[in-house]
């Protein structure tokens, strides 16, 4: 298993492909936060949820924009 610093130098040094899901539970979570966080496009790498209890129902979408594979 590779050490985040490890996994990190991959990345920057284009050695790996990454996608960042933003995952945004409440209200107090800024919408630009997010955007900024999330891999382009934001629209499809951003996802809200009001609380906890509603994770549930965002559990497909998150798998399906998470799991990606070739």
């Amino acid at each position: 298993m590779q050490t985040q610093a490890s996994l990190l130098k991959s990345v920057l040094s284009g050695g790996t492909v990454t996608k960042i899901v933003a995952l945004g539970i409440g209200g107090a979570v800024s919408d630009s936060e997010l955007n900024a966080t999330a891999s382009a496009p934001t629209r499809s790498n951003v996802i809200r949820v009001q609380d906890f209890t509603t994770l549930p129902t965002v559990r497909d979408q998150l798998r399906d924009t998470s799991c990606t594979g070739k």
